[in-house]
């Protein structure tokens, strides 16, 4: 039995994740966004298409934030009857908050990750819904790094789209006792000023 969502994000991700919803026999109800690219894939979809949540007042069964920058409302929360999940672009709990790919590198990291994850409780720690993980390649750049974050989010949402359509029963918790968050402040040691005489890595 299919389900209905609404999509709130703002990249490619978002377009790629919406049509594989209705591919698999899903409905999109609607979606959420500032991106132009994304409006434009919805309104050739025929999906109505809203710039702030506040102008949403249909009623879905899920919610999907995707490749989303802007903060989620709680009216819109609201709207989705079964819940929400989130495309966070780092392994949670370890890397839970933003710019995760960014602080796997300045970390050394040797693997990297991305988790669908439910939308309850505090930031980024709701169940697993879906994880995948992947080697951090030397040559590696934020944005080779992003790239791979997006590609394995796509390879594992029909895992995501199986766990929705059941309810959610197989969404794992978190184990805090392992979390770091980032935050919209944090900043590198010293300010990410460079010292030319210290290896790479």
């Amino acid at each position: 039995m299919g389900f209905s969502c609404l999509l709130q994000g703002a990249d490619t991700l978002t377009i790629q994740c919406g049509a594989m919803v209705m591919e698999a026999g899903h409905a999109v109800s609607a979606v959420i966004t500032r991106d132009a690219r994304v409006r434009d894939w919805a309104t050739d979809a025929g999906i109505p298409v809203f710039t702030s949540g506040k102008d949403y007042n249909g009623q879905v069964d899920w919610l999907l934030s995707i490749a989303n920058v802007d903060v989620i409302l709680d009216s819109v929360l609201a709207k989705a009857t079964q819940g929400a999940v989130n495309f966070h672009d780092g392994p949670l709990p370890r890397y839970a908050g933003l710019n995760a790919p960014v602080w796997a590198l300045m970390n050394g990291e040797a693997t990297h990750g991305i988790t669908w994850h439910v939308i309850e409780d505090g930031i980024d720690e709701g169940r697993i819904v879906a994880q995948q993980m992947f080697d951090i390649s030397e040559d590696d750049t934020a944005l080779t790094l992003n790239a791979k974050c997006f590609s394995a989010a796509i390879e594992c949402f029909s895992d995501v789209l199986a766990a929705l359509a059941n309810g959610l029963n197989t969404a794992t918790a978190q184990d805090l006792t392992g979390r770091s968050y980032f935050g919209l402040h944090d900043r590198p040691f010293a300010g990410g000023e460079l010292d030319y005489d210290a290896h790479a890595s």
